[in-house]
């Protein structure tokens, strides 16, 4: 969850606190007053207020002619209804905390159950039946019941109970299969940042989607085209955990890459070197603290311009601990990124030494550098990390 002085950084970079210099409680309540006096949550939702509104109208849908079915659909609705419920720990948190308090998805209403005109025998790939069909079929239902699902809202996400167009696919079944495929029903993000939901129902996927409804690609691997390979970063959907008060999966964050192509990352603590590193005898070395750490007196993202004949890209380094929506992660890491396009490609991990002094390094081959990671004080809060071209 957000912290006190992850919101001042934010308001010190949106330019409603000096950027410089200490700031006192008593001053922060004065300047931000909370809906609830003395609270500091309030206080932090106040400071938050700034954030862009970005609500998404959730519509659960029925096949035409579909019976209603309490058991299936009582569960799902829950879901959604507490996931974007303020203050209940979801999906508006985790939108505000991993945007670092740029986007607020709070507003976002959940309509439903509600019939569309397509049956479910008919709703599938094989008869044509795209995401899009179905997210539109879904608009198109809720306004025919008196709703409006678009206007105020961000996007849309269309909610289904049903994986196939008819009963008895075999366990493990997806789209691709060779038999089964024409009868799935389709569900993702369908280019236009509207989203269509197929189960499984988590916060895990949900948030998947709705990063493609805010324009993100996939994260790749280093070959460049094997997608869903970032071990931390909700765009890959890997290393999620289940929180106390939820049976569903959420996480992990969003990486630094993302953050800095959406321009949601904090600029005056991003350490960016225009590529005079890459001749310096030595390469670079620089302090670097985990983004979720703004108290820290380091950087908390580093970007390094690389380039060679023929090419030329950016490296991102970035710390992360197992902590808040990364806590699935398991221990700290220093990942390294680039971009491909507006697609991050995650090119290695180095896992934080254990002990003060010790160093640990890894070699981007593509480019011929070597990344290095030491630990910096006892507690592991900061890190020196470091770059350095190879012939």
């Amino acid at each position: 969850m957000a912290t006190l002085m992850q919101a001042v950084e934010r308001v010190r970079n949106n330019g409603q606190l000096p950027t410089t210099g200490s700031v006192t409680l008593t001053d922060l309540h004065r300047r931000f007053p909370p809906a609830t006096r003395g609270s500091t949550r309030s206080l932090i939702d106040k400071m938050y207020q700034g954030a862009t509104k970005l609500p998404w109208a959730i519509i659960l849908c029925r096949f035409k002619n579909a019976a209603s079915d309490p058991a299936r659909e009582g569960p799902i609705e829950r879901f959604y209804r507490d996931a974007f419920t303020p203050r209940r720990g979801g999906l508006v948190e985790y939108w505000r905390d991993v945007s670092l308090g740029k986007i607020d998805v709070s507003g976002s209403r959940v309509f439903g159950w509600l019939p569309i005109d397509i049956e479910r025998k008919n709703a599938n790939t094989g008869s044509g039946v795209t995401r899009s069909t179905l997210v539109d079929a879904a608009i198109k239902g809720a306004r025919a019941a008196g709703f409006d699902p678009v206007t105020g809202f961000h996007s849309q996400i269309a909610v289904f109970i049903e994986n196939w167009s008819k009963n008895g696919a075999p366990p493990g079944a997806d789209w691709s299969h060779p038999t089964w495929g024409q009868f799935w029903i389709d569900g993702s993000a369908d280019g236009r940042g509207k989203v269509t939901l197929t189960p499984p129902h988590d916060a895990n996927i949900t948030a998947h989607e709705m990063g493609h409804g805010f324009s993100m690609a996939h994260d790749m691997g280093p070959d460049l085209v094997t997608e869903y390979q970032d071990p931390c970063c909700i765009m890959s959907q890997n290393n999620s955990f289940v929180p106390p008060g939820w049976n569903v999966a959420f996480g992990p964050g969003l990486c630094l890459a993302h953050l800095q192509e959406k321009g949601w990352m904090y600029p005056r603590r991003f350490y960016v070197d225009s590529g005079g590193w890459q001749t310096q005898p030595g390469g670079i070395t620089v302090p670097l603290a985990a983004i979720r750490d703004p108290g820290a007196r380091a950087n908390l993202g580093v970007k390094l311009a690389f380039s060679r004949p023929g090419s030329s890209w950016h490296y991102f380094l970035e710390y992360v601990t197992p902590e808040d929506w990364n806590r699935g992660l398991g221990r700290p890491f220093v990942f390294i990124r680039r971009m491909n396009g507006q697609k991050p490609v995650i090119l290695g991990s180095i896992a934080v030494p254990t002990t003060l002094g010790s160093v640990a390094q890894f070699v981007e081959p593509s480019g011929r550098v070597r990344f290095t990671v030491e630990r910096f004080d006892a507690t592991g809060r900061i890190l020196r990390v470091g770059a350095l071209k190879l012939p």
